[in-house]
């Protein structure tokens, strides 16, 4: 079967989706062939994703790109879903379906069911189904977020998140799922609102914490001097102001307010623990906290590498100065006895 697909907006994870087919296509057994458009505002994404052979063709216009497309891969950013949407919508052909990598699904669910092709009862003729692939372990730490930096085997064993819209046929569904296997990854639903629930702490607060440290450091007294010593560690912190603009992150931060202020509200109140041990020259306590940290992390970062999430017992929570924090951080407390240093 051969498969016309578009993808509009190229990124790392788009591309890297557009080459997994590419690369399926290439076995000898292959059941199905892609013909590739991609469509991106930056002609140098779509010089990028063309030599890197993952769209065969391409098109500024995202409504171009779609007209005649099976499927579609949409990858653009939170403050050009609309307009992305509103044009993409007229240009579908009945049956096609819509694979959204965006990093909201009910917003996304929302423009699809405004602008699709719909019958005259107002059903729709075409269909969005939300994506989110989780990257590979070996792809989880690289900063870079264009084209560039996409892989044929990114999503290998990955799993992938599904959210279809209610409407939508089960069909459509199949044929996400079909999708993500052929690109190597492991299908696994999801509700729309639980994933936009989450995505506040995966997404949006470490943007959030990556702007406020920026702005903290560029008001300092000492930013004629700090800008100057600025190292992966830190600019890596500010990834998020790099690869969106302000409105995109008003877009998602709004969107997700309420669950982005209770998740900083326990940010907040690990910070100001930290910053009563630092001030009080607490060693010990700052020593048993990194030491709970570190053990944590360890087992957190050897089950995302094996991809094996078997039930994890109890987090460590010990009584002392951060208990407060319901076992979010927790200190061990000495043992009577025990010698002081």
């Amino acid at each position: 079967m051969h498969v016309a697909l578009s993808v509009i907006g190229l990124d790392r994870i788009s591309t890297s989706f557009a080459l997994a087919l590419k690369r399926y296509q290439s076995q000898p057994k292959a059941q199905h062939t892609f013909t590739i458009a991609g469509s991106d505002p930056s002609p140098q994404a779509m010089k990028a994703a063309e030599k890197l052979g993952a769209i065969d063709k391409s098109n500024r216009k995202p409504s171009k790109a779609a007209e005649s497309a099976d499927l579609v891969i949409v990858k653009r950013p939170p403050g050009s879903l609309a307009e992305t949407y509103a044009q993409l919508g007229p240009a579908l052909k009945p049956g096609a379906v819509v694979l959204d990598l965006s990093d909201l699904k009910e917003p996304v669910i929302a423009l699809a069911r405004q602008h699709f092709p719909a019958n005259e009862r107002g059903a729709n003729l075409a269909y969005v189904v939300g994506l989110t692939p989780i990257v590979n372990a070996s792809g989880l730490y690289a900063g870079e977020a264009g084209p560039e930096a996409a892989s044929a085997d990114l999503l290998d064993g990955a799993e992938c998140l599904i959210m279809p819209d209610a409407q939508c046929p089960s069909e459509a569904i199949r044929l996400a799922e079909d999708v993500i296997r052929l690109a190597g990854g492991v299908p696994r639903f999801m509700d729309p609102a639980e994933h936009d629930a989450l995505t506040a702490a995966t997404e949006q607060l470490p943007a959030l914490l990556g702007a406020a440290l920026f702005y903290a450091l560029q008001q300092s007294a000492g930013w004629p001097d700090l800008r100057r010593m600025v190292n992966p560690t830190l600019a890596l912190a500010f990834q998020s102001l790099r690869t969106q603009t302000p409105n995109d992150l008003h877009v998602v931060f709004t969107h997700n307010r309420a669950n982005l202020a209770r998740h900083l509200d326990g940010v907040l109140g690990v910070l100001s623990e930290l910053r009563a041990a630092l001030a009080a020259g607490d060693s010990d306590k700052l020593a048993a906290f990194l030491a709970l940290v570190g053990r944590e992390w360890e087992k957190w970062d050897g089950k995302r590498h094996s991809g094996k999430w078997e039930e994890a017992p109890q987090i460590e929570k010990m009584p002392g100065p951060f208990a407060s924090m319901g076992g979010f951080l927790t200190m061990p407390r000495k043992k009577q006895g025990d010698d002081e240093d």
